[in-house]
């Protein structure tokens, strides 16, 4: 049986026995159906399996596996941490002020003389 809902138990069936559709995968990873098929060509996330002849659906306990294996987040700042970096120079920036720091701050002064 496919769900066509978001994967959550509407009935005796157990989440085992149940297929999901791209719809209740996308809703459960966060990711957009091209990513999915994008991960799905690198062999990086759970292929789907056939359930006629113009439909597939993936087996829940592959795609939880798969989101479980995802890495956690630390929000420690880890070396490398590029978010962090940039936003220590756009404070050095503020802190200096406007001077130097616009759109044309890199180019030479124009002589406006003939």
């Amino acid at each position: 049986m496919v769900t066509t809902h978001n994967g959550a138990d509407s009935g005796p069936e157990s989440p085992d026995e149940l297929l999901w559709n791209i719809k209740t995968v996308i809703l459960k990873t966060g990711l957009s159906r091209a990513s999915i098929y994008r991960y799905m060509k690198r062999e990086r996330f759970p292929p789907p399996r056939r359930v006629g002849p113009n439909r597939v659906a993936w087996v829940p306990a592959e795609v939880v596996a798969w989101i479980e294996s995802r890495p956690r987040l630390d929000h420690r700042r880890q070396k490398g941490d590029r978010g962090a970096e940039d936003r220590q120079q756009i404070a050095r920036m503020r802190a200096r002020g406007k001077e130097g720091s616009g759109p044309t701050a890199a180019l030479p002064p124009q002589d406006t003389n003939p």
